[in-house]
């Protein structure tokens, strides 16, 4: 009888170790918002030093858990945002559809116009529910049409948002009680009845919690902490409750989006750093009467020193995600989940960050469109879906990153525009392979390894030769060397146009005549 239960456990035991070896890949995305990829320690390890170091040689901080990614995973060097703006680069990486096709071409900034994420577009997250996923979502969405007068998400504490007209609808997520649409309010509390609440913009520090970080409290309870650490105890406490299911979370924090205010200790921690301004930004200045108005300084970064504490400050909050991304890690492996987990780091978009005179998004240099792109599978697993410590030095965007999720997880992608970019981790070429993709705001880019032709609906295109010129200062568009590569490109921006339906008949015209010019 010993014997015959004694066989049972084991077979029982070697049913839940098939098992554990079986269960569908956990996802983790980690987003964060507006974020120069400069100020990770990978990136700057992929630049030479004058392109790393932007800010001088003293104003860096490291990264070590994000680095951890990529020491154990893989980093996309070119991947590009769809658009260089909050709402319309994540309809694209939730959906796999360019902007424009979804009616988001920017950000909704009024009641009513239509710039939302609508009920009937499939996201990645609705496929990976149907496959069997558990589905969650805390932090920015900014996927909902703005609900206050003036059009500001940031006016307008919306917690679990939905389409307009459909509140029924979850864009996919079962849970998703700490998504907030909008706002970038510094401090976020839970009240006596366990819902969220932005906080205080100044709360009392009271001491530290269970996991070391500062807690604090405002007139509505004692349990305020930092956006940043917030959203790391919701994707503690997530992973937590679901270990034991295949899950899809996301973290969508939103710093270090202005306004550049860090926590203790990171709020005071660099006062003393030496903040050197870019070349780039002296250039801007130098220059700026005879530059065109999205090379030219923004009126933001005229004072300084105002820059260079703005920058202080942005470090800090860099660690902030950093000491967070670190936590869910640890948070995995405690649970014995981490080699059945693809951990995956980004941004919608970047900061120039006093580059070219300028702060925040919204152009087409690298510091404004080009994201951070770090994956992982585990630490030790004999078979990872992502290969150890590799560079990716293709062109692509976060309109790839649906289709290319989904095949690594082998479920069927529903059509869309992106691109499965998945054999790029094994050095294969997907087919009709072509080294481009693109970016669109109020202009117009095709993007490659090397270059951008960027085209305006008036003004002088511009073609970027970002090996020949990282600064971004030179136009090449009437060299005639690369006019082989302007008449590939707008031709390019040509195929694109008529795949994303996007007729802006200025910008045909202009592509038109780059075409005519250079054929």
């Amino acid at each position: 009888m010993y014997k015959i239960q004694l066989c049972l456990a084991i077979a029982l035991l070697g049913i839940k170790g098939f098992a554990q070896q079986t269960q569908k890949t956990n996802i983790i995305w980690v987003i964060t918002d507006e974020h120069n990829f400069r100020t990770l320690s990978c990136y700057r390890d992929q630049l030479t030093p004058e392109q790393a170091l932007q800010w001088g040689k003293e104003a860096v901080v490291e990264t070590p858990n994000i680095d951890s990614l990529a020491e154990f995973g893989t980093i996309f060097n070119r991947m590009y945002c769809s658009a260089a703006v909050c709402t319309a680069s994540r309809a694209s990486m939730f959906t796999g559809m360019y902007p424009m096709t979804l009616g988001i071409p920017n950000n909704s900034n009024k009641k009513g116009d239509g710039k939302y994420l609508k009920p009937e577009v499939t996201t990645i997250a609705d496929v990976l529910s149907e496959a069997g996923y558990y589905t969650g979502y805390a932090g920015k969405w900014h996927l909902a049409e703005s609900r206050s007068a003036d059009g500001n998400k940031d006016h307008d504490e919306w917690w679990s948002p939905f389409p307009t007209n459909h509140p029924q609808d979850t864009y996919g997520f079962a849970d998703k009680k700490f998504m907030f649409n909008g706002a970038h309010d510094k401090f976020k509390g839970i009240d006596a009845n366990g819902n969220p609440y932005n906080a205080a913009k100044r709360p009392k520090l009271i001491g530290k919690d269970t996991y070391g970080q500062p807690l604090y409290q405002d007139g509505k309870s004692k349990n305020v902490k930092f956006t940043t650490d917030f959203l790391g105890d919701r994707a503690v406490e997530f992973i937590g409750k679901n270990k034991s299911k295949p899950f899809f979370y996301v973290v969508s924090i939103p710093d270090p989006h202005t306004p550049d205010i860090a926590r203790t200790p990171y709020d005071t921690l660099y006062n003393n750093m030496k903040v050197e301004l870019p070349e780039t930004y002296r250039y801007a200045f130098a220059n700026k009467k005879k530059l065109p108005k999205w090379q030219s300084p923004d009126n933001k970064t005229n004072d300084e020193e105002k820059l260079k504490k703005s920058i202080q400050q942005y470090l800090g909050m860099v660690k902030i995600i950093d000491e967070n991304v670190g936590r869910i890690i640890q948070k995995l492996k405690e649970e014995g989940i981490l080699e059945n987990t693809i951990i995956m780091f980004s941004s919608d978009h970047g900061d120039l960050l006093g580059e070219h005179g300028r702060v925040n998004k919204g152009t087409i240099h690298e510091a404004s469109a080009k994201i951070p792109f770090v994956i992982a599978h585990g630490r030790t697993h004999k078979n990872p879906l992502i290969p150890r410590k590799k560079v990716v030095n293709l062109a692509a965007n976060n309109t790839d990153w649906m289709p290319t999720f989904l095949s690594l997880l082998d479920i069927d992608c529903p059509k869309v525009a992106g691109r499965d970019i998945s054999p790029l981790f094994h050095n294969e070429l997907p087919t009709n392979w072509d080294d481009v993709t693109f970016s669109r705001l109020g202009y117009y880019a095709a993007i490659t390894s090397r270059y951008k032709l960027h085209v305006m609906g008036t003004g002088k295109p511009w073609l970027l030769d970002i090996e020949a010129d990282p600064n971004e200062i030179i136009n090449y568009i009437d060299d005639a060397k690369y006019s082989k590569i302007v008449l590939k490109l707008a031709n390019d921006l040509n195929h694109y146009m008529k795949l994303a339906k996007d007729n802006n008949q200025k910008i045909k015209e202009q592509v038109t005549k780059l075409i005519d010019k250079n054929s």
